[in-house]
C-alpha cells in the first residue's frame, strides 16, 4: 500500500508541474502575442508610408501639365492658351501626381480662375497618368467700344471689350475683337469706356443692366433684327442706378424696353415690371403674329406663337 501511495503522490506532483509549465507558457504567450502582432503592424505601417510617399515621385503616377486635357469646346476659346496659362500662373509646373488626394480640388481651384471660366464640373484621372477637366465657359453676350480720344500720355484702352450677361469683361484678343463674331453680339451705347480687369464685373449699373437684356434676347437677337441696346442718359425717377433702355434696330429705330433693376427693385408697390422673360416673349408673339421683324421686314419666321 505505502509503495501505490507514494507512486500516486509522485504521479500527482509531475503532473502539477506540467500544468504549471503548460499554463506558464500560456502566459508567456498571452504576453509575447499582443507585442508581436504591434511589431508586425508597426513595420507593416512603416513599410506602407515608405512606398506611399515614394509612389508620387514614381512615373507610374507622375501627371504632367501637358496630360492636362479641357474636353469642353467653345467657339471663342482656345483651350491649350487657357491651360498654359492656368499652368503657369497657378505653379502646376510643380511635380503633379494622381495619388495627391487634393488634385482635383487644386486643379478645379486653379482653372476657375481663368476669366473665360464659370465653373469646372468634373475632373476625371485616368491611367497612364491624365486628367480629363469639364466645364462651363462664360458666354459673350454684348460687346462695348472705345469711343474716346487717345489723350498724350495716357495708357491706350483696349477699342472693343466684351461682357457676359453678367456683365463680366472677359478677354478678348486681337483677332477675335476683328472677327465677324462680335457682329452678332449686342452693342451697349452710350456708356463711359471704363473696363475693368478681365474677370472682373463692370460696375457701370448701365453696363450691368444691358448686359442681363443682351442675355435674355441672345437666342432671339437675328430674328428681330437688333443692333444695339441703349440706356437712359438719367436713372429712374426715384433711383439712382436703375436705368430706362431702348432697343436699337439695325435700321435705327428704337424699340422701347423699360427699366433694367441691376441693384435695386421697383419701390412703387402699384408698379410691377415685366420680366426680361416675359418682354422677350411679347416681341416673339408680336413678330412672329405678323411675319415681321422689329424693323418690320417680311420673314419667314414660323414657329408656334407663344401663349
Amino acid at each position: 500500500m505505502d509503495g501505490n501511495v507514494t507512486g500516486m503522490v509522485k504521479n500527482e506532483g509531475k503532473s502539477a508541474m506540467k500544468h504549471r509549465r503548460g499554463s506558464a507558457r500560456q502566459v508567456v504567450l498571452l504576453l509575447t502575442f499582443p507585442l508581436l502582432f504591434t511589431a508586425i503592424a508597426a513595420a507593416l505601417y512603416w513599410g506602407w508610408q515608405v512606398v506611399w510617399q515614394a509612389a508620387p515621385s514614381s512615373p507610374q503616377f507622375s501627371l504632367h501639365p501637358a496630360n492636362i486635357e479641357i474636353l469642353t469646346e467653345s467657339p471663342w476659346v482656345d483651350r491649350s492658351s487657357i491651360l498654359q496659362q492656368v499652368v503657369h500662373e497657378a505653379s502646376l509646373d510643380d511635380q503633379l501626381s494622381l495619388l495627391d488626394p487634393g488634385l482635383n480640388e487644386r486643379l478645379s481651384l486653379a482653372i476657375e480662375d481663368h476669366p473665360w471660366v464659370e465653373v469646372v464640373e468634373r475632373v476625371e484621372k485616368f491611367q497612364p497618368p491624365r486628367v480629363v477637366v469639364t466645364l462651363r465657359y462664360r458666354e459673350p453676350v454684348a460687346f462695348i467700344k472705345n469711343n474716346q480720344p487717345v489723350l498724350p500720355g495716357k495708357k491706350r484702352l483696349p477699342e472693343i471689350c466684351i461682357i457676359d450677361g453678367e456683365g463680366i469683361r472677359l478677354p478678348l484678343n486681337k483677332a477675335q475683337a476683328d472677327s465677324l463674331a462680335i457682329q452678332s453680339l449686342a452693342e451697349i451705347t452710350g456708356v463711359p469706356f471704363r473696363p475693368p480687369p478681365p474677370g472682373d464685373v463692370w460696375k457701370d449699373p448701365r453696363i450691368r443692366g444691358g448686359a442681363r437684356i443682351a442675355d435674355a434676347l441672345q437666342a432671339d437677337w437675328e430674328m428681330f433684327a437688333l443692333r444695339a441696346i441703349e440706356p437712359s442718359v438719367q436713372p429712374v425717377v426715384g433711383s439712382s442706378d436703375t436705368y430706362a433702355f431702348a432697343l436699337i434696330t439695325r435700321e435705327g429705330r428704337q424699340i422701347p424696353w423699360g427699366p433694367e433693376y441691376v441693384n435695386e427693385k421697383p419701390t412703387d408697390p402699384g408698379r410691377i415690371e415685366p420680366t426680361a422673360e416675359e418682354k422677350v416673349s411679347r416681341l416673339k408673339a408680336y413678330v412672329q403674329e405678323n411675319g415681321i421683324d422689329l424693323d418690320g421686314h417680311q420673314q419667314n419666321l414660323g414657329g408656334a406663337v407663344p401663349k
